[in-house]
């Protein structure tokens, strides 16, 4: 393999005068076959139309600098050491043509299209720009594997990322640091589509569809990363997303095995006023049920939002399709980590709160007292109940869920008739129960 060297003291003769001007112009087709290509200085242009293949890597120091104007194509690595970002930010096309490719350097590279071809794990090792107002990353069906750095789309159109199977790794928790996706979609009204996927290859979207746009502040962003939780920790999923020191529910409780086994970190920055936009957060099967070793114990058609206010866990109103692994959150506004929970499930008898609707305090030993049956007494965290005669008198009241009504007020049996029941109830998920009915007294 070859090696290419442009400076402004290694070349032949015929370019000297070339670089008594400081650059290079490339035109038409320049192909360098198994040759890695080291600009160590020279100011290079590639002219419109021009395309310039590179079989190997490509290499620019922190002197050099390359106008592309026209497609450059290269099989092996990109390194950059420019702090200028090396390419001019609003032109030109860069395709990684390559098997497994890396972005490298010790500077952030400012692409103008970011084309992924080839077959093969493209692998960020420095934070890199896709940038102008038409620059585009177009995955194609290449996974992106951010290795806790973040890529940043300066193109607030919803289509500058474009894929066919192609998707985005972002997978790192915050010890390693987070893999992230900035996007700057400023005050732009639009659905956007961050093209998660798993280091298994599993496509996990996540959906920002913004319903009032923002007021920016410089240029307003959004950034997402998400990753998965170890679900054989003590407890469960954990690590926890940075700035939070616990999973609890409402209660106070540990809730880990009521959470999926995944968090997302959404951030909006450089607005004064946020936009607010629905989210569509989507799962694995594995990070619900109860595989792999977890403890997990919830309901997938319950799963919700669960939003990191900066104190506490709120479970916010959400709705679960499990045919498409996705839940939708409406209205949301702010930064927050997330992740989805399904509340405390009932026992299996639970859902079956009952009532009868007749009883006879003859004490024969067979429906001697109003009780509640089924669920009441297992499910039920709270509990009130009132019983009312045919003239709007309470006759009976308690608190006590196994308290039963024997047919008597004020230490006399009431004669026969119907009566009245209302009661007001929290189960042990926190959801709110409210029934009336007519109870028959029979002697």
């Amino acid at each position: 393999m070859k090696n290419i060297f442009l400076t402004s003291i290694t070349l032949p003769a015929r370019f000297r005068f070339i670089f008594i001007m400081a650059s290079i112009v490339f035109s038409s087709c320049l192909s360098f076959s198994q040759t890695n290509f080291y600009n160590a200085g020279a100011d290079i242009t590639v002219n419109p139309s021009t395309i310039l293949y590179v079989d190997g890597h490509l290499s620019n120091s922190s002197f050099g600098f390359i106008h592309n104007q026209g497609n450059i194509y290269f099989t092996g690595d990109w390194t950059n050491s420019a702090p200028m970002g090396c390419l001019d930010p609003n032109t030109g096309s860069v395709f990684l043509y390559g098997g497994t490719q890396t972005i490298q350097g010790s500077a952030p590279t400012i692409f103008n299209n970011l084309d992924l071809q080839g077959l093969g794990t493209k692998t960020l090792n420095v934070n890199t720009f896709v940038t102008g107002n038409s620059g585009v990353l177009s995955l194609n069906s290449n996974p992106l594997d951010l290795k806790s750095n973040t890529v940043v789309i300066t193109n607030p159109a919803p289509t500058a990322i474009t894929r066919t199977s192609g998707y985005i790794i972002s997978e790192t928790e915050p010890g390693v640091g987070y893999g992230k996706i900035q996007w700057n979609i400023g005050n732009s009204l639009n659905n956007y589509t961050f093209p998660f996927g798993t280091i298994s290859g599993t496509y996990i979207p996540f959906f920002f569809d913004v319903t009032e746009a923002g007021t920016q502040d410089s240029i307003g962003n959004v950034s997402v990363a998400t990753y998965p939780t170890d679900v054989t920790s003590t407890p469960n999923n954990r690590p926890l997303p940075s700035g939070v020191n616990n999973l609890n529910d409402a209660s106070g409780d540990e809730s880990d095995i009521y959470c999926a086994d995944r968090f997302w970190i959404v951030d909006e920055v450089d607005y004064s006023t946020n936009p607010i936009a629905d989210f569509t957060f989507t799962y694995r099967d594995e990070e619900w049920d109860n595989s792999g070793g977890s403890t997990n114990i919830l309901l997938e058609d319950s799963l919700k939002g669960n939003m990191w206010n900066g104190t506490q866990w709120i479970s916010t109103t959400g709705t679960c399709n499990t045919n498409n692994n996705t839940v939708n959150v409406k209205k949301v506004y702010g930064s927050a980590p997330w992740t989805l929970y399904s509340g405390k499930p009932l026992p299996f008898a639970c859902g079956k709160f009952t009532t009868p609707n007749a009883f006879s305090p003859n004490n024969d030993g067979h429906s001697d007292l109003f009780i509640l049956q089924g669920a009441w007494e297992f499910c039920i965290a709270s509990f009130h109940i009132a019983i009312f005669n045919r003239w709007g008198e309470k006759v009976f009241e308690t608190e006590n869920i196994a308290q039963g009504w024997d047919g008597n007020f004020k230490g006399k049996a009431l004669d026969p008739g119907v009566f009245v029941y209302y009661i007001k109830a929290q189960d042990i998920t926190g959801e709110n129960l409210t029934k009336k009915g007519n109870i028959s007294l029979i002697r």
